[in-house]
């Protein structure tokens, strides 16, 4: 596990509609775009790190592409925080693309974006808000982990969705939230809102309280897949 002080200033960055990465979560992604084949490569030859970050949506860009077919419009604007992820895992398909995993480091902000000197976007980042990603404890008697599994267990039963529960109830608090709020279907917004939740404890409280309205108005969306 890398340490604040060890992550870099400067951050290649896959920008995905939908994507949520959060500290020691994983985030499986295939990789078809040549662009971000590029990405990916030049990740592995440096330190193995990619910045997972969302496209900011508006009401007028919505509807122009997706994101999962690589058809959405390029050099959207962005939100400010994301996730950097270590490159796990990497399989290289008959293809010519790859299938990933990224494993959350720590949470960033977005000081400026780089010139363009490669088929990708680069930004120079700061995790000064972030302090805590590296050094949680892995229990916390401020997480109310039973709470969270019985409202998660609901939320997920609505939109016909089933865990595996074994491998989750191992996991330190930091992982099991994490684990869970990347499994949820939830929205583009609420999972901005859930990364940039700066505590632990906060986006526990966040992601009971985006789970209490949905199951008390039964709501379903549509469950996002991360294919890229």
């Amino acid at each position: 596990m890398f340490e604040l002080d060890r992550l870099p200033e400067k951050l290649p960055v896959f920008p995905l509609t939908g994507a949520l990465l959060l500290p020691k979560g994983h985030l499986p992604l295939n990789i078809f775009e040549p662009r971000y084949l590029d990405m990916v490569y030049y990740a592995r030859e440096k330190n193995g790190l990619i910045g997972m970050i969302q496209p900011v949506l508006s009401p007028l860009t919505a509807q122009e592409g997706n994101d999962q077919y690589g058809t959405a419009p390029r050099n959207r604007p962005l939100y400010i925080t994301g996730c950097v992820g270590m490159i796990s895992d990497l399989t290289e398909k008959p293809d010519g693309g790859l299938t990933i995993i990224l494993t959350g480091l720590s949470r960033y902000d977005i000081v400026e974006e780089l010139p363009r000197h490669q088929t990708f976007r680069q930004v120079r980042v700061l995790y000064d808000r972030f302090q805590e990603d590296c050094a949680l404890p892995p229990r916390s008697d401020d997480i109310p982990r039973k709470d969270l599994v019985l409202s998660v267990e609901k939320y997920l039963r609505l939109h016909n969705i089933i865990p595996r529960w074994e491998a989750l109830e191992r996991a330190c608090d930091e992982e099991l939230v994490s684990a869970l709020a990347m499994i949820c279907p939830f929205s583009e917004a609420e999972k901005q809102a859930l990364l940039e939740a700066v505590s632990l404890a906060g986006r526990v409280d966040l992601m009971l309280k985006i789970m209490a309205f949905d199951l008390s108005s039964g709501q379903t969306g549509q469950v996002n897949k991360i294919l890229q």
